[in-house]
């Protein structure tokens, strides 16, 4: 239902839209000026001496309908004053002072916030984030506070949280204005492109550093906290001093619950999309945009480089060479060889780690013709005998091997393997243990090198260091229990 006092006339606004707007205007800026300056009350000849500043050919008649008019429309007050009467005339022609209403101060504070719309900085503020974090983690423990103590959070809550939907808004409104687009497409925007992204991108990483952290305090505050925060707000009201007893503590009451609604939407939402995923995707696309306009203004601004010069060197080159030949190569550094043929091939660099170009040695390859027209011819070969080298090969990796075993055994001769603080293994112990404890996670409980079952027990949650010639290898703590000597049938 639509209250009655919803569609009523306000009657304070009527001096901005009239034929004597400006001079009502000046007054009422005046007045609002020495409001400011805690100056409330002001005689007539005051307002009148300040409008005449700017309107020579204004009277005091026109002051006395002026200050009237405001009256009649609830934007001004009068009181006589009777302290500073020292004659007759002063009490019979009304030494009346004037003073703004509470309407008028609040009309007059828009207007002004209208008038500086358009010069108005749209910023981020990613602190806001951080202040909102801290003041919800408080909150949590609204049992063990007071009422004055929930208060002031809940306006610093609110006071953070609407200013932060306010500049995300108006900045975010000011990307998809056409000054903006138009600024976008100019090159003065390449000077302060990096400046904007840093901006943006510390906004965001504010936004992902405490957002985790405010949804879970919100979670926290339960449906019995956040009635306790609603009756202590209710409770704080009731005991200021209120002008008019029909104050209405419930639609206080439906006002902030709606505000508290709009914070847990912001950050917490089971099933849709929170404002705040939705404030990080649009300032992504931003990100993305500036991008896509700096890319191509680049790419135009490197396009429409003059190149007339470059041009005349290479002629003076050309021009000094002594022969065909020398043209020729220098035709190819400049401007490439007329034919290429591309061949591909697996890498001979035995290494996965990144190493510069310039530090591979260079390679010959052999390169077959692919023309049917040419053969190679094909040489006889002699059969080489090389019993004598594969005996060699095998030896050497049948007592590698047996080095091998003869490692793990010393190992595993105890009957377990202990993993806690620092032990010191060689490549080859180290390779079995961790072998022993990957198999562990799968189905057979034997190891492989001599069949033994084993398994492991004591999983600390300590860090254990192996350290070897190749490394420091770092795992939790835990013991490997082998049953030496008991094999399956």
């Amino acid at each position: 239902m639509v209250e009655d006092n919803y569609l009523e006339q306000i009657e304070e606004v009527k001096y901005l839209a009239q034929e004597n707007t400006p001079r009502y205007r000046l007054i009422m800026k005046f007045l609002f000026s020495k409001y400011e300056e805690a100056e409330y009350w002001l005689y007539k000849e005051e307002i009148y001496d300040e409008v005449k500043k700017t309107i020579t050919e204004y009277t005091e008649e026109e002051c006395d309908r002026d200050l009237e008019f405001l009256l009649s429309n609830g934007s001004l007050t009068k009181l006589q004053d009777t302290q500073n009467i020292n004659t007759i005339n002063d009490f019979k022609f009304h030494n009346f002072r004037y003073q703004m209403t509470d309407k008028a101060v609040i009309i007059e504070r828009m207007t002004i916030e209208l008038e500086e719309i358009e010069v108005k900085v749209a910023s981020l503020e990613p602190r806001l984030f951080g202040r909102i974090n801290d003041s919800i983690k408080r909150l949590t423990n609204i049992y063990n506070l007071d009422e004055n103590q929930i208060y002031d959070l809940w306006i610093d809550i609110n006071n953070d949280f609407k200013s932060l939907n306010e500049h995300y808004q108006d900045f975010l409104k000011k990307f998809h204005e056409a000054k903006t687009e138009e600024l976008l497409q100019s090159e003065a925007f390449l000077e302060f492109k990096s400046s904007v992204i840093n901006y943006i991108t510390e906004f965001i990483n504010s936004y992902i550093k405490n957002s985790t952290e405010i949804k879970n305090h919100l979670i926290e505050i339960d449906e019995n906290k956040t009635k306790y925060l609603m009756n202590s707000l209710i409770s704080h009201q009731k005991k200021a001093p209120k002008i008019s007893p029909e104050f209405d503590y419930e639609k206080l009451r439906r006002v902030n619950v709606g505000k508290w609604q709009s914070l847990k939407k912001w950050f917490v939402s089971s099933t849709t999309q929170t404002e705040g995923e939705r404030l990080l995707e649009a300032t992504q696309n931003v990100i993305q945009k500036i991008y896509k306009y700096a890319n191509s203004l680049m790419e135009l601004h490197g396009n429409m480089i003059n190149r007339k010069e470059e041009y005349k060197h290479i002629c003076h080159l050309f021009d000094n060479l002594e022969s065909v030949e020398e043209a020729n190569k220098l035709s190819s550094a400049v401007f490439g060889i007329i034919t290429t043929n591309h061949y591909k091939m697996s890498s001979l660099v035995n290494t996965d780690s990144l190493i510069n170009s310039y530090d591979v040695p260079s390679l010959e390859i052999p390169i077959n013709t692919t023309f049917k027209e040419y053969k190679i011819k094909s040489q006889n070969s002699q059969i080489i005998d090389k019993s004598m080298e594969k005996e060699r090969i095998l030896e050497e990796i049948r007592q590698k091997e047996k080095i091998r075993k003869s490692k793990i055994s010393n190992l595993i001769k105890s009957g377990k393997i202990v993993l806690e603080n620092e032990i010191h293994l060689d490549e080859i112990e180290r390779r079995y243990v961790l072998d022993l404890i990957e198999k562990a996670t799968k189905t057979t409980n034997k190891e492989s090198e001599f069949g033994y079952p084993y398994y492991i027990t004591n999983q600390t949650t300590e860090k254990c260091k192996i350290v070897s010639e190749d490394g420091i290898f770092e795992l939790t703590g835990r013991t490997i229990i082998i049953e030496v000597g008991e094999t399956d049938e």
